[in-house]
């Protein structure tokens, strides 16, 4: 399956100056996938350690030294490296916490093989063992759930996927078929991007099979944390995976995992399911100024899960359900709203962690709230999702003329594009991951 990251792995390959890359994000999104097919792609020997499957060979990091390590590993059968011919995979690096030590060593003694370490979960094994990052010696990629593009190019339609990245108000790839896109959109809704479920959807076509995939991660993350999650309440953190789903949209307080513990209690399992890249805060700014995280107020947030998919299954959402004449009516909204902010983080470049935000003002006589807020070069950029009429935005018109810095709005919705009066773009719930292109 094609993945957009796969461009940007190949960019790191033959870049001159790069150093071995940590490709991270949470368990099952396909970061050992597209690392086999940059070696395919690339006519390179793949030599892949993966610590879960081959516990015995992790004796082998108890010296940093690369040379070191490679002979030692060659006494189990594993080949050696060669620089330029070959690429280098640490597979669940999380199983071992000196190979991530190791990575420094690389970089300095052996700067031309091309390593690549991938690992979910990373942060539980940091605080585990107290193993620190080698800063400055190594890079990060972040991968994420299926885009809806990749997953409609999965689908066959490559034609459509392209398009999916234009302006819509500008396009004329999409303008007849907006209906066929939203049926597609609808079914992603219920898939979602994991790839194992896009395969059971794309190759099966068997909506049970896709639900299987579904309930099978779950529960593989359910297990993960009481293994790696020593330094943190592994029960508390299961409470957390476990009511997450139902809390996107609205505000998210402590309270709601366990209203008898107290927040000090709880942080700490919201911290590690957030690294681990299960769940995503979305923190309150007040957007005067750039950059974003200046003016922010962490007490005030909401929440997205890790996958649209996972989210119906982990609520018992069927496929009917996502048939409801209105998207934006799905679990009161909250699945477009998911669905939104999913893609934004799917989209962002893979060389930097994306952050996302929102506005709201308690104001005695109204309340104001918009759902996004991200950066278009040095203006501020809100984003609604929402139905009904546009003279209903009120939020928005309220944030635009308040904020000097926020000449447009968009708002996301299942109509079809337009733009009002130069102030709001009104545009298809489909098109969210073409926002990234325009802003670049």
């Amino acid at each position: 399956m094609f993945r957009e990251i796969d461009d940007y792995l190949q960019g790191w390959l033959t870049r001159r100056n790069r150093k071995p890359l940590i490709l991270r994000g949470a368990r099952q999104v396909g970061k050992t996938w597209a690392v086999r097919e940059l070696a395919r792609s690339q006519g390179l020997k793949l030599i892949e350690i993966n610590f879960e499957l081959q516990p015995a060979l992790k004796a082998a990091f108890a010296t940093p030294d690369p040379a070191q390590i490679l002979k030692y590993l060659g006494t189990y059968g594993v080949q050696l490296p060669q620089p330029g011919k070959s690429l280098l995979v640490f597979d669940e690096i999380q199983e071992c916490p000196q190979a991530i030590v190791s990575l420094r060593y690389f970089y300095e003694l052996m700067p031309d093989q091309a390593v690549i370490a991938t690992g979910s979960l990373l942060e539980f094994t940091l605080m585990r063992e107290r193993v620190s990052w080698p800063v400055g010696r190594v890079e990060f990629a972040w991968m994420y759930p299926m885009s809806f593009s990749e997953y409609v190019r999965a689908k066959g339609n490559p034609g459509l996927a392209e398009a999916l990245k234009e302006n819509p108000l500008k396009s004329d790839s999409l303008s007849g078929v907006h209906s066929f896109a939203l049926g597609e959109l609808r079914e992603y809704l219920f898939c979602g991007g994991m790839p194992k479920a896009v395969l059971a959807m794309t190759q099966d076509k068997d909506p049970a099979a896709v639900r299987r995939e579904h309930l099978e991660i779950l529960h593989s993350y359910r297990l993960d944390f009481h293994k790696y999650a020593p330094r943190i309440d592994a029960d508390l953190a299961e409470k957390m995976f476990l009511k997450a789903p139902s809390l996107v949209g609205g505000r998210f307080k402590y309270s709601h995992i366990d209203p008898d513990r107290t927040t000090k209690e709880i942080k700490p399992a919201v911290e590690a399911l957030e690294k681990a890249g299960i769940i995503r805060l979305v923190i309150h700014t007040a957007a005067q100024g750039l950059p974003l995280a200046v003016d922010t107020n962490p007490r005030i947030c909401k929440l997205l899960f890790l996958d649209v998919g996972l989210m119906h299954a982990s609520q018992g959402i069927d496929n009917q359900l996502v048939q409801e004449p209105s998207l934006l009516a799905i679990h009161r909204g909250a699945v477009a709203e998911q669905f939104v902010g999913q893609e934004l983080l799917a989209t962002a470049p893979a060389d930097r962690e994306p952050e996302l935000w929102f506005w709201s003002r308690e104001a005695a006589a109204s309340q104001s709230e918009i759902d996004y807020i991200i950066t278009r070069g040095s203006k501020v950029l809100p984003i609604e999702v929402k139905a009904g009429a546009s003279g209903r935005l009120k939020s928005m018109r309220i944030f635009l003329d308040s904020h000097g810095n926020s000449p447009k709005g968009v708002r996301f919705y299942d109509g079809k594009p337009w733009d009002e009066e130069g102030r709001i773009e009104h545009l298809p719930l489909y098109s969210v991951g073409s926002l990234r292109n325009q802003l670049s």
